[in-house]
């Protein structure tokens, strides 16, 4: 099987996604800091970039994980050999020391914590690979996928725009690969199992692949892959119900968000005063954009800290 996937012209129109709706679900005034952050008036569009931009421990974490996955397949597409895993784990924990020591945390700006600790980052890193490494999944991708392994797609550049029923979305997808005339698309977690979230993910990876490849959605395989705190898989048994029922729940979900649009053809938003704040002394306190919402809220550190001997 030989893959071709579609390109879409670029277009203004809003796109749904699940973190897209999760966003606007959760906090509408979050919502519009995130996609609509140029708008915004009386507020500095640099300190917006500025708070958009701060990461997390558990966030980046999981972009480590992705990307050490991510080099170890690409390295995988030119030799089958097997790692040195002593140097698997020294390059992870390289790579982890550059992002820890280059990016600004929400926890330290905001004085949850003084220090990141970078012994439990390299412990749940660590966790996370070993349990890829010692997993069915691993074994069964050099014994099977690796027999068509030009076709695979490994973390694809762009957003992962697809068409929903129609509709533009985006659904990006870490790893997709053909197998005996199926298709198979495996999503990398390392955070907590969120069955209803990750549902709608596996049905939109499938209707966005046969949307994209053109090809039957009941011959894709979308599966969620746990890797902390135990290696765990889960996937969909997908029935014609699963998709009209997710489909009907993206366009319901798409016309709200677009509610929130002065020209939705163009998705250019309300003035930000449409943009409610939903206060949540859960949701607020790792909220990025906290210090735009509260002012009182004062930043505690706004430069990077590990607890790394050095470190300044």
């Amino acid at each position: 099987m030989v893959l071709k996937y579609e390109i879409y012209d670029y277009t203004p129109v809003l796109g749904w996604s699940v973190s897209r709706y999760e966003t606007f679900d959760t906090c509408k005034r979050r919502y519009f800091y995130t996609y609509y952050s140029k708008y915004a008036e009386n507020v500095s569009l640099y300190k917006i970039k500025q708070l958009k931009a701060m990461t997390s421990t558990a966030l980046e974490i999981g972009n480590v994980v992705h990307d050490i996955i991510e080099a170890f397949l690409l390295r995988l597409q030119k030799s089958d050999t097997s790692i040195d895993e002593d140097r698997f784990f020294t390059y992870a924990r390289s790579k982890a020391e550059k992002y820890f020591s280059t990016k600004t945390f929400l926890e330290i700006y905001y004085g949850h914590t003084e220090k990141i600790s970078l012994p439990f980052v390299f412990e749940k890193i660590d966790t996370c690979l070993k349990n890829f490494l010692q997993s069915p999944i691993c074994s069964w991708i050099y014994m099977k996928a690796l027999t068509n392994k030009t076709n695979w797609m490994i973390e694809p550049p762009g957003y992962g725009e697809t068409r929903l029923d129609g509709l533009k979305a985006y659904c990006k997808m870490d790893f997709l690969f053909p197998v005996d005339g199926d298709i198979y698309i495996l999503d990398w977690k390392t955070g907590q199992k969120d069955t209803a979230k990750h549902s709608s993910q596996l049905i939109g990876y499938a209707a966005a692949a046969a949307s994209n490849f053109h090809i039957p959605w009941n011959t894709i395989y979308p599966k969620i892959v746990y890797l902390y705190p135990q290696f765990e898989e889960f996937e969909l048994a997908l029935t014609d119900k699963d998709l009209h029922d997710f489909f009907a729940a993206v366009r319901r979900q798409t016309q709200e968000m677009k509610a929130y649009c002065r020209e939705s053809d163009r998705n250019t938003p309300l003035p930000i005063d449409n943009f409610p704040l939903s206060p949540s002394p859960s949701l607020c306190s790792y909220c990025n954009f906290q210090e735009l919402c509260f002012p009182d809220r004062k930043p505690v550190k706004k430069t990077p800290g590990i607890d790394n001997p050095g470190d300044t």
